[in-house]
């Protein structure tokens, strides 16, 4: 290694030495009139004066000093002043092709000729020039000469000035999927792509439309972050043919299931869903800016690993939306923890206002060093959802997140996850990621197969869905609600297994699949479960297929303040039993502490999505491991998809306020035309309101029911003596003592209090916020209860 070191100096040395030679014997030398060589006077001697004479007689006075620079332009690269030497054999054609195309546009302007040679053109210029012209015709020759500097640019520099004028626009582009990956070396641009396989979801359910043009096809699954693993390693021939037919006919199953859940045709789901239009264009890209900039960035960072002492080549580069990922390999006896090690100071050296060192980059020898970009781009929702990563996704419930690394669409299954956690501060684009989750979801479901569940404790982020028609109860904001909707959430899973029970279903789309099947008539109808306090019961299922329920809440750390006792518990059950029946969970929060995300709850959620975060401590909290600490903000995220421990990072998807509102006044101008056709009448079926239903489940368990409800506290709580107890114990009496305590709701728990001071035990409320004094002791309670 030190010999190839030495020979790189002494080359770079030679180098420069030549270039000095060549611009004095060009600057100061002077040929005799005589023309013999020999006899010229000057600093160089002679022999500046012949290579002086060679080179302005073949390629002119300009190609010549174009040698010149080349000479001093290959030194500094091996000095390394400039960038790594591993792309030197493209420049050295770039240069080559300047000094000979210099000469030759010169050449074509002023009409030379090789009979006449000047000091500009030089024979070469003269002669090309001549036949050029004399060949083709002035114009010809131009049209060829364009040609030829546009094929030059595209072999070295990336960079296609023909494409500029007359291809596509940046946006178009930008669509089609060119430009979305940097390429450093030809041997990248000429290598052909990978072969990719389909991957195959194995939850359905959604409603899918087709687009002008798609429509009755079937196109190739896209690659996105939640499939399968593309390449899988040779097995055995037999065990091959064995996989090969089992795959086949886990596609046939799939298929006829996934066809089974569209219960109406493409017209009319078409005027169900919103169209995209209502969102905001992207904006116009150039696909080549900041090439030069990147380039720099590359030279910059190798420099500064040198300074470090740490050697090693750069291979590769990823150009993202925001961070372009440069792959280093290290040198044989460079550790990788060297290079992990010096994120801040590179940091430093390349003025950077952060860095991410993935050591090394999972499947490939390489360590990647994420830098931001000079200029970053906006990946707005729009261009997610018209991608056909989300067209084409045949997912049950898919989420559009952003674009990863390489410029590609990720669009997730929250059906696959089947829960999702959210974390975040504030500005870190948390609560913009749960709006473009939602905007996702109903791009492709309406309220008949999938209803939302809000909680919004801070009052201003999700209140203004409210008006959307998915909504099975207004946006929650009071944290006893929260608990109470969670209650009820916990209910309806347990009512939907028993239906999946009663009619041998093993998940939700199985049993809407038969729903459909008896619909049309090709089977028999579902039964219903039987209730245990009526005889005699019709047990024919009559409902409809069972809606996919989405409970979102985006403030955890509040509720976990307030009514931790309450909500830990109906979380933990629904994230450890509610995937199979359609009842998926999304917690976002800003601050992702263990008291916050309890061990209970983290276990349960193997998908999960960090902004920036302001520790350490916290991006291990939320994604085991560091990294969310280091992210730019405004929608820099990392995503740790079902199935896999390491995060990809990703740009989120931006969706303005403005969107949302007019996404929402379409709805409202969808549900007019509703009851225009329905001539007044409501379109669906009243609901039973969730929180009366939890209220009621309350009171029957308290031993009344909404009947006796009025007749005040006539009749004591079945646990008034044991409440009794506990205020006495704790000589304080209030609602959130016995919750904590009892493990009962906040209406029952109230219920208790007033009971307790109408038979003398607590002093009457002299605040809301203070809890009331203890009237007597232990020993007065046989009297109390036994009046009663």
């Amino acid at each position: 290694m030190r010999g190839a070191v030495l020979r790189r100096e002494l080359t770079a040395v030679g180098l420069s030495l030549l270039s000095a030679f060549l611009f004095g014997a060009l600057i100061f030398q002077h040929v005799p009139a005589s023309g013999r060589c020999w006899d010229a006077t000057g600093v160089f001697g002679p022999v500046g004066t012949i290579a002086k004479c060679a080179l302005v007689v073949s390629v002119g006075m300009p190609g010549a000093a174009l040698i010149a620079l080349a000479c001093l332009v290959m030194a500094l690269r091996l000095f390394g002043r400039l960038s790594d030497e591993s792309d030197a054999p493209e420049w050295g054609v770039l240069f080559a092709g300047i000094v000979l195309l210099v000469p030759i546009a010169i050449g074509l302007a002023t009409g030379a000729s090789p009979s006449e040679p000047t000091s500009f053109t030089g024979l070469w210029g003269g002669f090309v020039a001549f036949y050029m012209r004399r060949a083709l015709g002035p114009a010809g020759a131009g049209i060829l000469f364009v040609l030829g500097v546009s094929a030059l640019t595209v072999a070295t520099l990336r960079w296609n000035p023909i494409r500029m004028v007359l291809g596509p626009s940046p946006r178009r582009a930008n669509e089609s999927g060119e430009g979305t990956q940097s390429r450093l070396t030809m041997a990248e641009r000429l290598a052909p792509p990978p072969e990719e396989m389909p991957a195959i979801d194995a939850a359905f359910g959604c409603a899918t439309f087709s687009t002008a043009g798609t429509k009755g096809k079937r196109a190739k699954e896209p690659a996105r972050l939640n499939d399968v693993e593309k390449f899988a390693p040779p097995a055995a021939d037999a065990a091959g043919k064995k996989s090969a037919s089992k795959s086949k006919t886990d596609v046939t199953g799939i298929n006829a299931a996934f066809d089974a859940m569209r219960d109406v045709d493409d017209d009319a789901l078409n005027d169900e869903l919103p169209p995209t239009s209502l969102l905001a264009q992207p904006p116009a890209r150039n696909i080549d800016a900041g090439i030069a900039e990147l380039d720099a960035a590359g030279r910059k960072l190798m420099d500064a690993l040198r300074t470090f002492k740490v050697d090693g080549t750069l291979v590769g580069r990823t150009t993202g939306p925001t961070v372009t990922q440069f792959e280093i390999e290290p040198a044989p006896g460079v550790k990788v923890r060297q290079i992990a090690m010096l994120a801040d100071d590179l940091a430093l050296a390349m003025r950077a206002a952060s860095i991410r060192i993935v050591a090394p980059i999972p499947g490939r020898g390489a360590v990647g060093v994420e830098v931001p970009n000079p200029v970053p781009e906006i990946v707005v929702l729009r261009e997610v959802l018209e991608s056909a990563d989300f067209r084409q996704a045949r997912a049950a419930l898919p989420i559009a997140l952003g674009k990863d690394l390489e410029g590609r669409a990720i669009v997730a299954d929250l059906a696959k996850m089947p829960h999702l956690l959210i974390a975040g501060t504030t500005g870190s684009g948390k609560s913009v990621c749960v709006n473009t989750i939602i905007t996702s979801l109903v791009y492709r479901h309406t309220p008949k197969t999938l209803r939302f569940l809000m909680v919004d404790p801070k009052m201003v982020e999700l209140s203004v869905y409210n008006t959307l028609p998915h909504l099975r109860h207004k946006v929650i904001t009071d944290n006893r609600d929260a608990a109470s909707v969670l209650k009820w959430a916990v209910m309806e899973m347990q009512d939907r297994y028993r239906l999946l029970e009663a009619n041998a279903c093993r998940n939700l789309q199985e049993f809407n699949k038969r729903v459909q099947q008896h619909d049309s008539g090709e089977k028999e109808a579902l039964k219903k479960p039987r209730a245990a306090d009526v005889a005699f019961e019709d047990l024919t299922y009559t409902g409809g297929v069972l809606p996919y329920i989405v409970v979102i809440i985006d403030e955890m750390a509040d509720l976990m303040m307030t009514v931790q006792g309450e909500v830990e518990t109906p979380i933990a059950m629904l994230a450890q039993k509610a995937r199979a029946i359609g009842i998926h969970l999304i917690l976002a929060t800003q601050r992702p502490s263990v008291n916050v995300i309890t061990g209970l709850i983290k276990a349960n959620f193997p998908s999960r999505i960090a902004f920036r975060v302001a520790t350490q401590i916290d991006s291990r909290t939320i994604i085991d491991g560091s990294g969310a600490e280091s992210l730019l903000g405004n929608g820099d995220m990392l995503f740790i998809p079902p199935g896999k421990s390491e995060p990809s990072r990703l740009q989120g998807a931006y969706l303005s306020s403005e969107d949302t509102e007019g996404l929402l006044r379409w709805f409202e101008d969808a549900k007019a035309r509703r009851l225009a056709v329905a001539a007044g009448g409501e379109p669906f079926a009243p609901e039973p309101d969730i929180l009366e239903a939890i209220r009621a489940v309350e009171l029957r368990n308290a031993g009344g029911s909404d009947d006796d409800a009025d007749d005040g506290d006539s009749e004591r709580d079945t646990r008034f003596r044991e409440a009794a107890e506990c205020v006495i114990q704790h000589k304080q009496g209030s609602t959130s003592l016995l919750q904590r305590r009892l493990k009962v709701g906040y209406g029952r728990a109230a219920r208790m209090i007033d009971q307790l001071e109408e038979a003398g035990i607590l002093s009457p409320s002299e605040g809301a916020s203070r809890p009331r004094d203890v009237l007597v002791g232990l020993e007065d309670l046989d009297r109390i209860c036994g009046s009663s």
